[in-house]
């Protein structure tokens, strides 16, 4: 693996406790592609300057096992896992710099896309760079976000995507989508009379440690967006939700995903969810 970041935890990046907000794993991981982009010697910035939107990410699987604290340093690593025709999917890691201590992993599917909308073939001079930064032969990982389907409790939640959390090509920000998705659940559990607030007590619960994520339809600036979700499965160890944003105006699917939420010590361990808070999502 390549490293490509170093980040240090600032105080703006928490939650609701000393522990990292879930979000800006998503923006290390377009940090770190950015970083990429230089050491392929295709950078960000000339393909925007050309009119194209860079490394768009199409999907992403990760598993996470513990959470970066404040003032930790996190370091992200990558390596390519498979080289498609028009898309590439990398492995990425997420270390503590203090110890090598291992956060997690994800794994994303990209494609640069072109000025006329299209996704743009892999050149040969690409792929060779791409080889040489590890074995990229290897069977992609299948990421599949599961329907928000069954007779579990329902979430909602209708958002505008606005400035400023759009990117240079006028799209949602990719960070404001697991963002919003936080918000639909601490909305839900507020419309169930519990706060997130009011469910911490030395311990911090519906922090994300597994997602599938995959992106169908591109969220513009000045989007409506409806969220709909549904609890899955509820447990001890994991609280299980579905799923999607939809367009209303054009009935387009533009965002599948799939969240495992667990609960985490002040340590970033985790921990058992406390009783109260599985039953607040239990049932319809």
């Amino acid at each position: 693996m390549v490293e490509l970041l170093r980040h240090k935890v600032r105080f703006g990046e928490l939650s609701y406790g000393p522990l990292l907000h879930n979000a800006t794993f998503f923006d290390l991981l377009i940090e770190a592609t950015e970083e990429l982009s230089y050491e392929l010697g295709y950078t960000v910035e000339e393909i925007v300057e050309a009119g194209g939107v860079p490394y768009a990410p199409v999907a992403i699987h990760a598993e996470m096992s513990r959470y970066p604290r404040y003032e930790d340093t996190v370091v992200v690593d990558a390596e390519p896992v498979s080289i498609g025709e028009r898309h590439v999917q990398f492995a990425y890691r997420f270390e503590r710099a203090a110890d090598g201590a291992e956060f997690g992993r994800a794994t994303m599917v990209q494609v640069t896309i072109t000025p006329e909308g299209t996704a743009e073939p892999v050149s040969e001079d690409l792929r060779a760079e791409l080889s040489s930064l590890g074995s990229a032969d290897r069977d992609p990982v299948r990421i599949e976000p599961r329907a928000p389907d069954g007779d579990g409790a329902r979430l909602a939640r209708d958002v505008v995507f606005r400035t400023p959390h759009i990117e240079a090509a006028g799209l949602g920000y990719f960070e404001d989508y697991a963002r919003e998705l936080s918000i639909c659940l601490e909305t839900f559990l507020e419309g169930r009379g519990r706060s997130l607030g009011s469910l911490t007590d030395g311990t911090y619960p519906f922090a994300p440690v597994g997602w599938d994520v995959a992106l169908e339809n591109s969220i513009r600036f000045e989007d409506e967006i409806a969220i709909e979700g549904r609890v899955l499965d509820a447990t001890e160890r994991a609280v299980d939700v579905a799923y999607e944003l939809r367009r209303p105006s054009t009935d387009d699917v533009c965002i599948r995903a799939d969240f495992t939420y667990g609960c985490f010590d002040g340590d970033g361990r985790r921990v058992a969810f406390p009783p109260e808070a599985v039953d607040v999502v239990d049932g319809e």
